[in-house]
């Protein structure tokens, strides 16, 4: 995957044939690559004082088929060592209108979808689908706001088959992993700035040689470094929070793929299920 070392010896393979106002914008982020990382077209555009057009067009001029993916490569290990502090200090105004927040962290939102459906392999889709449906057991890792992805998949998970153990507990954690083996397999989600427990849990896996799948944000991630199967899920985001849509999206085709495999099983489950969430009450009726 491209990273900020290609933007550098892109623009040096090609400084002499760029313009003037391309030579400023190339400056201006080599001098700010960690802000500029995170920063529109619009916003870079008016940094250095041309238009945003011109910034498109000079992406496309180092050879990028887009200026989202110069972003892509400059965010490379960038994200990683940002706190949430400069996250928020990097999230443009708009004049704090409401209505131009909405916008751009929907059409962000949207944009990680593209690029995930675009850079996830199938096959690796497929890899991580036969691993949760043919171990013994799968325990499902997630610690802070990767906890939200984590809840939701072993959540569904365990409509669809036995023994989804999800480490929700930090306290004890690596107590219910004490006999942790190479039937078993586990599922960690984890994005910048990656959670150290949720990397000594796989970690731990992999001494165990148990099978792992990782959820995160790029394949040279430290999750994915020690997975078997790494699915990447964009997650660039527009303020300290992270956008979880991509990864959510991930979990849920996870989800529904299991249950197509599984649908007899799955179909006899939700029945029982039903009969029981009717008895309980568990939902609200129409009176």
């Amino acid at each position: 995957m491209a990273n900020r070392n290609d933007f550098r010896e892109r623009v040096d393979a090609r400084y002499e044939q760029l313009s003037g106002a391309h030579r400023r914008i190339a400056e201006y982020i080599l001098a700010n690559a960690n802000r500029a990382a995170f920063m529109t077209a619009a916003r870079v555009g008016r940094a250095v004082g041309v238009s945003e057009s011109t910034v498109v067009r000079f992406a496309a001029a180092l050879g990028y088929p887009g200026y989202r993916h110069l972003q892509r490569a400059l965010q490379e290990g960038v994200r990683a060592q940002l706190t949430a502090a400069e996250r928020l200090e990097l999230t443009e105004a708009d004049e704090d209108a409401p209505e131009g927040v909405l916008e751009r962290v929907l059409r962000t939102d949207m944009d990680n979808i593209r690029a995930t459906l675009q850079d996830l392999q199938p096959e690796a889709f497929r890899r991580a689908l036969d691993i949760i449906e043919r171990a013994t057991r799968v325990f499902v890792v997630g610690q802070r706001s990767a906890a939200a992805v984590s809840y939701y998949l072993s959540f569904y998970l365990s409509y669809l088959r036995p023994h989804v153990i999800p480490l929700d507990d930090a306290s004890i954690m690596f107590e219910r992993l004490v006999d942790l083996g190479g039937s078993d397999a586990v599922v960690a989600v984890s994005f910048p700035r990656y959670s150290r427990l949720t990397y000594d849990v796989l970690k731990l896996a992999r001494d165990r040689g148990a099978a792992r799948v990782a959820i995160t944000d790029s394949v040279v991630s430290p999750m994915a470094r020690i997975a078997d199967v790494s699915l990447t899920a964009h997650t660039p985001m527009v303020s300290f929070a992270d956008s979880l849509v991509a990864p959510l999206s991930v979990a849920n085709a996870l989800i529904t793929a299991l249950a197509l495999r599984r649908r007899t099983e799955t179909q006899r489950t939700l029945e029982i299920l039903e009969r029981i969430w009717e008895q309980n009450s568990i939902y609200l009726l129409d009176e």
